[in-house]
Parts: structure tokens; C-alpha cells; sequence
């Protein structure tokens, strides 16, 4: 039978929650919790260093000048203003984090997006590398390269309402008829662009 620590005030304490339970904690906890919880308790100060980054809105690239580029492009997008820009038409992208491909598989370790995510790849290569480490709930997507049906058909999940490819799109002649069901289905919204 397990033994039970009976306290005064019926509050137990927190050093005495097991580590498993610490760390899962801090991982489930929304942001701003996740940080007051590491300033009340000093030692879940760890256990939020290991939180994946949370980014609203990137562009990612394997080319640096691309990179260099979009750092210095970033302010002159207003992320209040992105629905006014986009039009009925079409998709103004905006970002607020740059990240290159070499970094990101450096770093090891997945990462979510919240609202927009803009890839700029140069090869299928790059793509193969990066996409392991991106997740989320992105509602925005804009592409540009090369890309092959099946990674764009990957990359819009069923959140993603506003797509716009500044690329190209290879796809085999045998997928043109799941292309159009795909075009067909996703246009249906009025959000949907």
C-alpha cells in the first residue's frame, strides 16, 4: 500500500512531485504559464529550457543571402495589418523569425508555428531536413521553389486556410485528378485563398 505524506495546509509541496511529472508539466503548460511557473519555482527553469520554440509567424531558407535578405525585410511587414493587405485574392506574407535550414537541423530539436509559415527551398534535399522539425497549428502557407505534390499536399494540413505558391509545383500525371479533387475541396471556404 502506497504511503501518503499528510501535510498541514493539504498542499503538497512541489518539491516532492516526481521529476517525469515536473517535466511533463512545463511541456503542457501554455506559454505564459510555462514562465511563471519557472519564476515561482527556480528549478522548473530547466524544464522550460527544454520547451520547444513556439515562432506566430517564419520564414525559413537554405540560402543565406535569401536569409540576410528577409532579417532586414522583416519590419517593413505589420503583422496587425495582414488581413487588410491580403485582399480577397491573394496572401501579403509577413514574418517575424528567419531561420536557415543548416540551423535548424543543427539545433536538433521541432519547433511550432502558429500562424504563417513561409519556406524558401532551393532542393527537395532541404525540405527532407527541415520538415521533421516543424509543427503546428499554421494557418498561412506560402512556398517558394520547387516543390513536388506530395510535400505540398503534406504541408497543408486542415488548419491551413490561405496558401500561396510563388513556385513550382511537379506533379505527376497520374496525381492530377487527386490535384483538382484537392483544389476543388480546399477552395470551398470563404477564408480560404
Amino acid at each position: 500500500m502506497p504511503f501518503f505524506t499528510n501535510y498541514e495546509t493539504d498542499i503538497l509541496p512541489f518539491s516532492c512531485l516526481p521529476y517525469e511529472f515536473k517535466r511533463r508539466l512545463i511541456q503542457l503548460a501554455a506559454l505564459k504559464d510555462a514562465t511563471k511557473l519557472s519564476i515561482a519555482c527556480p528549478d522548473m527553469k530547466a524544464f522550460s529550457e527544454q520547451r520547444r520554440k513556439c515562432y506566430d509567424d517564419i520564414y525559413i531558407t537554405d540560402d543565406q543571402n535569401i536569409h540576410d535578405k528577409a532579417v532586414e525585410l522583416r519590419f517593413l511587414h505589420l503583422y496587425c495589418m495582414s488581413y487588410l493587405s491580403d485582399g480577397p485574392l491573394t496572401i501579403d506574407p509577413s514574418w517575424q523569425s528567419v531561420l536557415l535550414v543548416n540551423n535548424i537541423v543543427d539545433v536538433n530539436k521541432a519547433f511550432f508555428v502558429k500562424h504563417t509559415l513561409i519556406l524558401d527551398l532551393t532542393s527537395g534535399e532541404s525540405y527532407d531536413q527541415a520538415m521533421p522539425f516543424i509543427t503546428g497549428s499554421y494557418y498561412r502557407l506560402v512556398l517558394y521553389g520547387e516543390y513536388t505534390w506530395t510535400q505540398v499536399e503534406h504541408l497543408i494540413k486542415d488548419k491551413v486556410k490561405k496558401v500561396r505558391v510563388m513556385g513550382t509545383i511537379d506533379v505527376e500525371p497520374s496525381d492530377h485528378d487527386v490535384v483538382i479533387q484537392f483544389v476543388l475541396r480546399f477552395c470551398r471556404g470563404f477564408d480560404n485563398k
